[in-house]
This record gives C-alpha cells, structure tokens and sequence, in this order.
C-alpha cells in the first residue's frame, strides 16, 4: 500500500526530526576510536563485505596522508613482497599482504552508495505517494544536505585538494552524509517497510554517521576521520568565525571560512597585517568579496581609486562611488555609506534600475535601488538604525 500523506502528528514532527539530525549531524568528537572502528567494521559487514583493516585518525587530511602511503606501497608492491618474503615468514606474511594491500584496488564507496541508496530508494518510492516523496526530500535531503553535505564536504574537498596529496575523487561519507541515512530513516518512522537486509543496512548507516567523520572505504581497508573539534556558523548556517578557524580538528588542520567563504588563515587571524592589495588582486571573486568584508571597505577604497560621484560616504545616506577592481573592463559602482549597526557598508549597485529601469546617477537612487523602490518613491528614513 503506498503512503500519500503523513498524519498531522507526523508532520508536525518532521521539522523537530530535521533538527534533531542536523544537530546530531553536526556534533563535535566524542567517540573513542574503538567505537569509530566497530561503527565502520559494522558498515562492511552489513553490506556483505568482509570485515576491512580501519585506521582511525584525528583528520580528513590525516586520513589522505596515510592513503598515499599505502598507495606508495601498492604502487611498488612488486618490491614491498620481495621485502616481505625476506622479513617475515607463512602466516604472518600473508595475513598482512591480504588484509592491507591485495584488495586495495578497488573502490568500495561507489558499491555501497550504488546498493544502500539504489535498493533503499526504489523501496522507498514504491511506498511513498509522489507529494509525500518531494515533502521529504525537500524538508531532509535539500535543506539537511545543504548544510551537511554540500557545506562540510565542499569546504573540505576544496581545502584538500590544496594540499598537495594525491588523491582519487571520492564520496565523503560518515557524518556528513548524515542527511542521506536520515532520509531513509524518517521514511521508516512514518510507515516505509524495509526488508531485513535493507534495514540492517541503514542501521549501520546510521550508526556510522552518528559516530564517525569522514570515511573513506576501500575493498579490505578503510580510512576513517574523528569528527571535528570545533564548528562554527553564522544565522544562516554557514560556516563562519571572525577570530579563529570555523572548523577544527583534534591535529590541528583546520579551515577559516567568512560567512560560507573558505579564506586564507591569515586574513582571519591576522587581520590588521592583511594588505589590501593581497585581497583585492585574489582572482576568486567570492573570496575577494569576503576579504573586503574582513579588512573593511574604508581600508580598502583608497587602494581601489575610489570616484565619489555623488553624495557623502560618510553619511547615512552616503555616496554612489566608483571602484577600480582587478578583472572589471570599467569601474564597479557602489554604495558606500555609514550605517549606525554595521560600520561603513559598500555594496554593489547597477547603472541601470532593474526596479524602475531609471540610471543610477545619485546615492538617492542606489538607496531606492537597495531598497527595491522606484527613485520616484524613496522617501530617505530621518533616523536610520
């Protein structure tokens, strides 16, 4: 029997659901090792795999360090059992080739996700009414995803692939693929029927994402991350902190980030020292932006020729200005005033109105463009707070 709609208790639960995933989601380190290590031999085994070599370290960076080890090894491994074969002896010998470095070639992730999410999936739609399925997936997999997985895993992929270890495109599962297990799970809350098989593998799913950071398996082996030990985010749930890394691991590795923005270290930490025309001449536009937040636009517009073309930056009302920036064919216009909240604000503004089709020629006018107001309406407020 398919489900079309959730009772009114059920659906008055799915949000206090959301956040209970997402807090568990985003819980710091807490489990020991062995725990990580049992959630993840538990992982393989429900699949039908056979129980992997785990090694539990502090980091995802720690976890891409040890794999190019290892990989170093198989890559020579023609020599690595010469070396073998002259050190150790029978059983030992060939424990150790079998366990850590026979299997190694294969990719484990992509047959796991492939049978979970594919067999999981096609339960799960045979079972939910097609109103219902989007419900869910909007509510759990967009909103949980958004900042679990494409969030956290973004951040991280792009900060590794900056380190100089090599380095397979890989899932990044553990507990920021949270919000895939709790998708499922739900289902099964509000009525879904799983088989036995099904069902012990999403327990182990979510066991493993409660538990563990990120995890990358392989045929035999496995590498698994500890969480991290700080985590910070601004009113909208991105990643961010003004005096320090927004996320932090127990090693030591560590991303800043400006409201979602992964930056330098030392714009953060270092701000006062941070010279304008480093920030200005940084070819990514989103972190050039978060760099001009950070040092401040009174810092930077007379580094970037600033042209007052009308009005007065220092005032509430302010100034339409014109700035100089590296990649721009003509000057950027903006409007840069004093607000009694936020300091000094420069924000970018067109030429042309898209509210009323009017030039922007005045500071009036990018005020009622900001205010999404024709020139003809603004009305500038006596006290601004």
């Amino acid at each position: 029997m398919k489900i079309e709609r959730m009772t009114a208790e059920q659906e008055a639960y799915l949000p206090v659901y959301r956040e209970e995933m997402r807090a568990r989601g985003l819980r710091l380190q807490w489990a020991d090792d062995a725990a990580i290590r049992s959630t993840v031999v538990s992982l393989y085994e429900a699949a039908g795999y056979e129980k992997p070599a785990v090694f539990v370290l502090d980091s995802p960076l720690a976890c891409l360090a040890a794999r190019m080890v290892v990989k170093g090894l198989v890559d020579n491994k023609d020599q690595l059992r010469d070396q073998l074969r002259d050190q150790l002896r029978g059983q030992l010998r060939d424990q150790l080739w079998d366990q850590l470095w026979g299997q190694l070639g294969g990719q484990l992730w992509d047959q796991l996700r492939d049978q979970l999410g594919g067999q999981l999936g096609g339960q799960l739609g045979g079972q939910l009414g097609g109103q219902l399925w989007d419900q869910l997936w909007d509510q759990l997999w967009g909103q949980l995803g958004g900042q679990l997985g494409g969030q956290l895993r973004g951040q991280l992929r792009d900060q590794l692939r900056g380190q100089h270890i090599e380095h397979q495109s890989l899932w990044f599962a553990g507990g920021s693929e949270f919000y895939w297990a709790a998708f499922y799970a739900y289902a099964a809350q509000i009525g879904v029927m799983y088989d036995d098989k099904r069902s012990r593998w999403l327990d182990a799913w979510m066991d493993c994402a409660s538990t563990a950071g990120c995890l990358y398996p392989y045929d035999g082996i496995a590498f698994v991350s500890k969480r991290p030990t700080r985590l910070c985010f601004d009113a909208e749930r991105r990643l961010h902190c003004e005096n320090g890394p927004a996320m932090e691991f127990a090693d030591g590795f560590s991303l800043c980030c400006w409201h979602g923005t992964r930056v330098p270290a030392h714009w953060i930490t270092d701000t006062a020292n941070v010279s304008p025309d480093e920030v200005i001449r940084c070819e990514n536009v989103e972190q050039r932006a978060a760099g001009c937040a950070i040092i401040g636009w009174a810092k930077l517009a007379n580094q970037m020729n600033r042209k007052v073309l009308d009005g007065n930056p220092d005032s509430d009302i302010g100034a339409l200005i014109e700035l100089t920036m590296p990649g721009l064919d003509e000057p950027g216009r903006f409007l840069m005033a004093k607000c009694p909240r936020n300091g000094t604000i420069c924000e970018g503004v067109p030429r042309i109105s898209d509210i009323d089709g009017q030039p922007i020629e005045t500071a009036i006018a990018a005020q009622a463009w900001r205010d999404c107001l024709p020139q003809a309406e603004y009305t500038h407020p006596a006290i601004r707070t």
